[in-house]
């Protein structure tokens, strides 16, 4: 069983070593964090977290079984008068993804939008050729709702996003206190 902890600045170095390179980093952070990743650029995002109220949380994802950090994922623009936040920067270490953790991770953090944040919408983006994540989010009962064709280039790439959204009342996840 997992659980979300705070992200805290001993969770640098194992998130670091989890962004291989340039394209991943692109892929997973978009252009505010610049090759090679960094403990300083890291830490310029953790420093969000501190502001109170904050509208920033960053989480690793712990898995009590095996005693071991197994992911990362953030809530950013949180608008608690909106009920709203988009969830991002979604990772799973790469050398257990496939073992079912994504979907464990997502209902945690929905979980937590909606029952201690007390929100009502999430939205998320990802590339349209991450078929592995849009089906671990379309499982809870997230949405397409928007395509950006041509949104970001990476070489001579051109990368489509899909915008998707879970409403509370919509949530397929697994969670006894929704």
């Amino acid at each position: 069983m997992i659980e979300l902890q705070p992200f805290t600045e001993i969770d640098c170095d194992r998130l670091i070593r989890w962004v291989p390179d340039r394209r991943f980093l692109l892929q997973w952070a978009g252009p505010e964090y610049k090759w090679p990743l960094d403990t300083k650029q890291l830490l310029k995002t953790y420093a969000k977290t501190k502001i109170h109220p904050s509208s920033h949380y960053m989480f690793i994802a712990y898995d009590t079984g095996i005693e071991q950090s197994i992911g990362h994922i953030e809530l950013m623009n949180v608008n608690i008068e909106k009920k709203s936040a988009h969830i991002g920067r979604v990772l799973i270490d790469p050398a257990i993804r496939g073992r079912g953790y994504g979907s464990q991770l997502m209902n945690k953090i929905c979980e937590y939008a909606f029952i201690n944040l007390k929100l009502s919408t999430l939205t998320l983006s990802v590339f349209d050729f991450n078929q592995s994540a849009i089906a671990c989010y379309q499982k809870i009962g997230f949405k397409i709702i928007e395509t950006k064709i041509a949104f970001r280039e990476f070489e001579n790439e051109k990368w489509n996003l899909l915008i998707m959204k879970l409403e509370k009342q919509a949530c397929k996840f697994n969670s006894p206190s929704i």
